[in-house]
């Protein structure tokens, strides 16, 4: 299979899972702002940003060492080292789990109280979040480790389709038959559990991992050293992903947070497309690096970043030119929002086009200086958001992440350059943004004619319009090589639905 239908394939199974659990995620937050209002949901976006911090302080950035190294060995010659890889990650991610569940549930009171001054539930619900970090974390570390033998699927199945499905299915069940109190709490925990239970299963028939074996596992200096540092990365870009929410928490309220989450949820859609293809060009990308192929790895870098920026366009027109009936999905109160979202969506729009250079520098080997990126934003993201968000509230920190993503995008793209002497830009770009001018003008003359319809049916009428007239103006200007070798690559589809592959 040539390179194009090896990432058509891999990218796919990743976006089609990425698409359902985005969905299901989307529909949870839709629901739980509607049945729980505006306070809870604010309550409910705080804890999670905090358990999420907690999560990556548990991996220590070994998701994308355990990724790095795995992909670089042959899955049969060297089934052994795999396994003593895997085992030592896992050992090193439990204890750290564990210390830094412990240390939530011990500080959730004075979390509550004194950084956020939130009502008693908040403690609550901080409490059952800290459970859930060692399973959450331990599952993320399974489904990477999968990631490496450049299988996506398992990866996929755990992390996309089923944690979302009995999110949603829990948090439902939760409130019909229990509390709002107990809609918030309880899916987090149990969706944590399942979820671990069910990657582990899976990858012992990958790697043959054992308890046994996880406990006599070494630390393994290699993959630590070369982890660490993606740690603090995972940290800063972890806290200024989630910084406008634990900003807003601190300088207002949980109902302006309430408000705001919705809109970060929206544009954090953009996001699938990017993780549907760095998923796989990471491990390939460190596969060529690793081959001293700089040819290939140029034009796999442009591919990608061609691909994403062609994807991305039609969402972006779609968010931003219907931002108000986007918002009333969740309710006529998150109506204020509207603005916020276009500025979020463009943050999200770029962070995805410039998403490739990242990935790139870290499995180049330059972990230091990805570092040093992720420090920069995080301390431009921190400063933009002290000194807007007393001033403009949910404006001022949307502000602040359209910069922070901005500025961090641009450095990475340059440094790729620099160090590597590849770069993103290829002529077949302008397709791509002709074809999203002509269909953005069609999209503001058909709005004014279905605004008055009922919210679903106006969106679906401009995702139609977006969709087909962006790809109909490509199809006239005529798709290139790859995309065609790209297209050819979905062709396993078919095999699947009738149950070939």
């Amino acid at each position: 299979m040539s390179l194009s239908g090896k990432i058509a394939k891999e990218s796919t199974i990743t976006f089609s899972g990425m698409l359902y659990g985005n969905l299901n995620r989307y529909l949870y937050t839709a629901l739980l702002a509607r049945w729980v209002g505006v306070e809870y949901l604010g309550l409910y976006s705080l804890a999670n940003s905090i358990m999420l911090i907690g999560e990556v302080l548990s991996k220590m950035g070994m998701e994308t060492g355990i990724l790095r190294f795995v992909s670089r060995l042959d899955p049969k010659a060297d089934a052994d080292k795999i396994t003593s890889l895997i085992q030592s990650a896992f050992k090193m991610t439990t204890f750290f789990s564990l210390g830094v569940m412990l240390f939530r549930i011990i500080g959730s009171n004075f979390i509550s109280s004194i950084v956020f001054s939130a009502p008693p539930l908040f403690t609550s619900i901080l409490v059952v979040f800290a459970v859930s970090i060692p399973f959450n974390s331990l599952t993320l570390l399974g489904a990477y480790a999968s990631q490496g033998y450049k299988l996506l699927k398992y990866k996929t199945a755990v992390t996309q389709f089923l944690n979302p499905t009995i999110l949603l299915i829990s948090m439902i069940i939760s409130y019909w038959m229990f509390s709002k109190e107990t809609a918030i709490m309880a899916p987090m925990i149990i969706t944590g559990v399942i979820g671990f239970f069910t990657m582990n299963t899976i990858l012992k028939r990958l790697s043959h991992i054992s308890i046994k074996g996880v406990l006599k596992a070494h630390f393994d200096k290699d993959l630590f050293s070369f982890s660490l540092p993606l740690m603090f990365v995972a940290i800063l870009q972890t806290f200024m992903h989630w910084m406008d929410i634990l900003m807003l928490g601190y300088f207002t309220n949980p109902e302006t947070v309430g408000l705001y989450h919705p809109a970060v949820r929206t544009a954090g859609l953009l996001q699938a497309l990017l993780l549907s293809f760095i998923s796989i060009f990471t491990p390939l990308m460190s596969n060529l690096h690793h081959k001293k192929d700089l040819k290939k790895m140029a034009g796999l870098y442009q591919l990608v970043s061609r691909w994403l920026l062609t994807a991305a366009l039609p969402v972006l027109l779609l968010f931003t030119i219907f931002p108000q009936k986007v918002m009333l999905l969740f309710g006529s109160q998150f109506l204020p929002a509207a603005p916020i979202l276009i500025i979020l969506t463009t943050a999200a729009f770029i962070q995805t086009i410039l998403g490739a250079a990242g990935p790139t520098l870290s499995m180049a080997g330059f972990t230091k200086l990805v570092f040093r990126n992720s420090l920069g934003a995080f301390v431009l993201n921190l400063t933009l958001n002290i000194v807007l968000i007393p001033k403009y509230g949910m404006q001022g920190a949307a502000i602040a992440t359209f910069l922070s993503l901005s500025a961090i995008g641009i450095a990475r793209v340059v440094e790729v350059k620099i160090l590597l002497d590849i770069y993103p830009l290829t002529p077949s770009l302008f397709k791509s943004v002709f074809a999203a001018i002509f269909t953005a003008a069609i999209l503001f003359w058909f709005k004014s004619h279905i605004m008055s319809y009922h919210t679903l049916l106006t969106l679906f009428i401009g995702g139609v319009i977006s969709v087909g007239v962006y790809f109909f103006i490509l199809w006239i200007l005529k798709f290139e090589k790859e995309d065609i070798e790209f297209i050819k690559g979905l062709g396993f589809i078919k095999s699947l639905v009738k149950g070939k592959n």
